[in-house]
């Protein structure tokens, strides 16, 4: 019995367009975000007294999903560990969403041996203590914050910690949500004394620049029209202003067109 190649992956990569899909893909970190410049700088402002030694601001970065909140905040964040002796730490709330589990995270990602599971919270606030009188400031991204199970406890622990160390803490928070929507009991609302940062959905000039530069990434030269950028772009900006989405649509154009064996995306491949 003969089969006849279902995965022959060697044809496609011939004469296909794609030269890389992880420039597609909506987890790539880019070198540099587009279209974001004065956000950036309000980060690095909120964050630049904890390489100082100084109290840093407390600052809630929001607005909806797929429009730079954490490309830009994990921007900043990479450049701070480049660029001083600060240390600079990014959490997932998703991943670590209750108290003992974003504490250990965060002492492991600090450099203490700490195990996933077993230490009482205050023996973890304890090393984090210590971490904090023996080191510098450091600055913490809690990424998807409105998932935190126990925010109001979280926030009491962070603000306490910068109270009772030599060096300082800095949080900044990113969520999809307004803040008037996030819960936090008054105690720790005022402890937290908390700036905002709204992040705006795309406009279409903004997504035709992002999808250039991926264009450029990951297609072989030439292979994408200018006018196939603009009109998902525009049909993006139009809907949702949506950075993923717009890759996902470009995407799904490339793969249609090389499916019919296309040298170029067409606007008609455009879902």
């Amino acid at each position: 019995m003969s089969f006849w190649p279902m995965f022959d992956s060697k044809q496609q990569d011939g004469r296909g367009i794609l030269r890389s899909e992880t420039y597609l893909d909506t987890g790539f970190q880019p070198e540099k975000p587009v279209g974001r410049r004065s956000e950036i700088d309000r980060i690095v402002e909120a964050v630049k007294p904890v390489t100082r030694r100084k109290s840093p601001e407390n600052l809630l970065v929001y607005g909806p999903a797929g429009i730079g909140k954490t490309t830009c905040v994990r921007h900043v964040f990479d450049r701070m560990e480049e660029e001083t002796t600060s240390k600079a730490v990014y959490i997932n709330c998703w991943q670590y969403n209750t108290r003992p589990s974003l504490l250990t995270e965060l002492l492991i990602q600090l450099g203490y041996p700490a195990p996933r599971k077993g230490k009482p919270v205050d023996e973890l606030l304890s090393k984090i203590r210590e971490w904090l009188n023996k080191n510098r400031g450091v600055a913490v991204a809690l990424d998807e914050f409105d998932q935190l199970e126990d925010r109001t406890e979280i926030i009491y622990d962070l603000q306490m910690l910068n109270e009772d160390s030599e060096n300082q803490l800095g949080v900044v928070m990113v969520s999809n949500q307004h803040p008037t929507t996030i819960e936090l009991d008054p105690r720790s609302r005022s402890r937290l004394n908390c700036q905002t940062l709204e992040f705006n959905s795309y406009n279409a000039v903004q997504l035709e620049q992002i999808l250039e530069k991926r264009v450029e990434q990951a297609f072989r030269p030439g292979s994408v029209p200018d006018s196939v950028i603009a009109k998902i772009a525009e049909q993006i900006a139009e809907n949702s202003g949506d950075c993923r989405q717009a890759l996902s649509s470009l995407l799904q154009a490339a793969r249609k067109a090389q499916q019919k064996g296309l040298s170029e995306v067409s606007e008609e491949s455009i879902p």
